[in-house]
């Protein structure tokens, strides 16, 4: 306990004036005349003891009174932490939560609105001449400077929702940065509002400055229920015309409460077309599925939506993609008399639709036409060139797919250069017998879809002769066919955003079984299907802040590239980089607020399409309780945090106790009062 005003204990000398009457006491004595004091001496004896309890029982009180009065106006006080006398020159932070959860109502009201409301009460405590620093989600270029009373109020009234996402330990770090800035001399204090979601607080993190004096006010609301989207994906990266879809949702359910029978609905271009019904458990989660089929190409916005109260914000996940009207294959050859294998492949895609093959000669082939085609055959090539190489790494960065069929008699060197450029597994020697092939992975997709079901006793196709690679850990390759002894027949390496297949052997006539066997047609067409680029289908607001596109969709690099809101048709111009690969990053930092479809736009016309959905770490509404975050605070070991439990209180009373501790002198003037009571009632109604 400590004083304001500590010269008062001297008074406490005054104690000695009901001590001097108590032992000087000038009260006269009047005599009366009995005959017979015999049968009163017992009951004098008695009067006497009970006198000078009395008497002892009213010194003590006056004491009391007097000790109290004076501790009283001395203005004991119980500090809070050990901050020093007050310094005229202050700098005050306030941060304050403007996320999706800062929505939620507690009995007084909106959570952010009762968080503006306090940052103005904090604001009018402070003595004119404070400078205030504000933050928000936001992390606006235009809250890191110093703001007198009367503007950070106004920039306080300005604070509107954002789906911005940051957890509680960088704003600490801005705040800290900001801060320490200032005068060095100053007095340094800073107030987070905020509900302390349990996604975002993580103390644990704080790089504490014990010259900055900070307080955490919890804004804590009323217990709400979630059920909403979390997630959609695909099971392949690439979309197909004319082929089922089966797109999987993620929903979760943070309530008490169980769920039957809700319907979920996919619209895709704002056309319905698929609608499943799910039940979920109480603070459960599912994966359902929607299928559905691409009848028509070009670019794809969809959404999937299901029904949620109070909290609609993630009822809703936006995807989108481009669906090619075709996939264009191309195969290089060596020349007359070693192209064998062209003819199946011609025959293979002769009367298909969907899938066009170009046939290039390695001697006339025009290199910088190789980006124009997804799937790129070398057939039986005995020894690619450096430019050719150079080229097809550039093809499978952009997202095309490699399938390379060695020939038996071609430069190992030169091969291996091919493979090391794609950072695989190099040709180490050649097994000239024939053995036939002795397994399929057929749980992956290229052939998940090709056979229904996996058949252990299949005779499958016999090669004659194939070469033998290294088999390096750190080399993520996967066979999707090998040779009774394990060999590789046939392995699949990703680069960038490309693939490389490996065979093991040619396709020639050598090897007329596997291409006449039934095993050559999902392999072959299986892979050029998925030489699809890679599309991501969303992006999250808040954290990706930018999208690479392939530069080859720009018709016109002289015309600046623009993204258009679908639904208010409003457009932004985007800066863009150069990268590598050819591809052309856009920046999108603090451009995209709304969760929608958006459309990337260069010479008027449409390059790609862009979904963007709410960060789901708002949607979990779970926080932490005061005694966790005062646990929280002591396990980290932040001396300098002080946690106000009192929220409800008027924040005049809060600063009171922030800045002098907690005010005793009401309670010794209360003492004071109850002393003279006990004095006027022992006086009143003890009788000697």
């Amino acid at each position: 306990m400590q004083f304001l005003f500590p010269y008062f204990l001297f008074a406490l000398v005054a104690i000695a004036i009901p001590v001097i009457i108590h032992f000087f006491n000038f009260r006269r004595f009047k005599t009366v005349y009995f005959s017979n004091v015999d049968f009163l001496r017992n009951i004098k004896k008695e009067s006497q003891k009970r006198s000078r309890l009395k008497q002892l029982l009213i010194l003590i009180a006056r004491i009391m009174t007097i000790a109290s009065l004076v501790l009283a106006f001395s203005q004991p006080y119980i500090p809070l932490n050990n901050r020093g006398q007050n310094n005229p020159n202050q700098v005050v932070a306030v941060y304050i939560d403007n996320s999706f959860s800062m929505n939620s109502k507690s009995g007084q009201g909106q959570l952010l609105e009762i968080a503006r409301t306090k940052a103005v009460e904090i604001a009018k405590e402070y003595k004119p001449g404070t400078n205030f620093i504000l933050i928000t989600n936001d992390l606006l270029p235009k809250h890191q400077h110093l703001f007198n009373r009367e503007q950070f109020i106004q920039q306080v009234s300005e604070i509107k929702t954002t789906p911005n996402v940051i957890p509680l330990s960088r704003v600490y770090n801005r705040l800290k940065e900001s801060v320490n800035t200032m005068d060095g001399d100053a007095e340094k204090s800073s107030y987070f509002l905020t509900d302390f979601q349990r996604n975002i607080t993580d103390i644990a993190n704080f790089n504490a400055d014990t010259s900055i004096w900070t307080y955490f006010i919890p804004l804590i609301p009323k217990v709400a229920n979630n059920l909403y989207i979390d997630s959609c994906w695909f099971e392949t990266p690439s979309r197909k015309l004319n082929e089922e879809e089966t797109l999987f949702v993620k929903i979760i359910n943070l309530s008490d409460e169980d769920y039957q029978n809700l319907p979920l609905k996919f619209y895709l271009n704002d056309s319905l077309k698929a609608l499943a019904n799910f039940s979920i458990s109480a603070h459960g989660e599912i994966e359902a599925s929607l299928k559905y089929t691409n009848f028509k190409s070009g670019f794809q916005f969809g959404r999937v939506e299901l029904t949620d109260y109070p909290v609609t914000h993630d009822n809703t996940f936006y995807i989108s993609y481009h669906l090619l009207p075709e996939v264009k294959a191309l195969a290089i050859y060596d020349g007359p008399g070693t192209n064998e294998g062209l003819g199946y492949l011609k025959a293979l895609f002769k009367d298909d639709a969907y899938i066009h093959l170009d046939a290039m000669n390695s001697k006339n082939i025009q290199i910088s036409q190789l980006h124009d085609y997804n799937a790129i055959f070398l057939l039986n090539i005995k020894e690619p060139g450096s430019g050719i190489i150079n080229e097809l790494g550039k093809a499978a960065a952009n997202g095309a797919s490699i399938l390379f069929f060695p020939d038996l008699e071609g430069n190992v060197e030169s091969y291996n250069l091919l493979l090391a450029k794609f950072n695989t597994n190099k040709i180490s020697g050649i097994d000239t017998t024939r053995q036939a092939i002795g397994g399929v992975a057929y749980e992956n997709h290229i052939y998940s879809d090709a056979f229904r079901k996996k058949e252990s006793n299949t005779s499958l196709p016999e090669i004659n002769g194939h070469f033998r690679f290294t088999s390096a850990i750190r080399i993520a390759e996967t066979k999707l066919l090998w040779f009774k002894n394990r060999d590789k027949a046939l392995g699949s390496i990703a680069y960038k955003d490309g693939v490389l297949y490996t065979f093991s052997f040619p396709l020639n006539r050598q090897n007329a079984g596997f291409a006449t066997d039934i095993l050559f047609v999902p392999t072959i067409y299986g892979l050029v299907l998925n030489s699809i680029p890679r599309q991501k289908i969303s992006y999250t607001i808040g954290t990706d802040h930018f999208v690479l596109l392939n530069q080859l969709n720009l018709t016109n690099k002289n015309y600046p590239v623009v993204i258009r809101d679908l639904k208010s048709g409003a457009e932004f111009k985007i800066e863009t980089q150069v990268g590598n690969a050819n591809k052309i990053r856009l920046d999108l930092s603090n451009i995209i607020t709304h969760a929608g479809q958006y459309a990337v736009k260069s010479d008027n016309k449409v390059i790609a399409p862009l979904s963007f959905n709410y960060n789901r770490d708002e949607s979990d509404l779970r926080y932490f309780t005061p005694d966790e975050i005062q646990n929280e605070l002591a396990s980290a070991g932040l001396t300098s945090t002080t946690l106000i439990k009192n929220t409800d209180a008027r924040f005049s009373e809060i600063f009171s106790e922030l800045q002098n501790g907690r005010q005793l002198w009401k309670w010794f003037v209360l003492f004071a009062l109850a002393f003279i009571a006990a004095e006027a009632l022992i006086i009143r109604f003890w009788k000697n």
